[in-house]
């Protein structure tokens, strides 16, 4: 005997199916997110070595104007403007080894 049943509710099988479906979008949904955000972040270290390299160069040429300024014939230079003279024979303060607190 064979009983048809046109209308039986397939309410699991469709479930199933809808979360499957919902999980899919979704998965999909955040990878396209997650593959922005990579290239996001990709693009603003390039952007951010490019600003450190500028920075790079400007340190180094302020470096080399001031070791430009301060060499030996220019320190000369400038002390003489300054009023300041040579010491060829200084006369260096001497300092105890002793702590003073510990020789209490």
């Amino acid at each position: 005997m064979t009983f048809i049943q046109p209308n039986k509710p397939k309410s699991l099988i469709n479930g199933i199916l809808v979360l499957l479906t919902v999980a899919v979008l979704v998965g999909t949904f955040w990878l396209v997110v997650a593959y922005n955000q990579t290239v996001n972040m990709t693009h603003n270290i390039a952007a951010m070595k490019a600003k450190l390299d500028d920075i790079g160069a400007e340190n180094t040429a302020s470096s080399n104007a001031l070791i430009a300024t301060l060499s030996a014939s220019q320190a000369a230079a400038i002390a003489s403007q300054d009023g300041l003279v040579q010491e060829n024979n200084p006369q260096y303060r001497t300092v105890t080894t002793q702590w003073p607190i510990v020789s209490r």
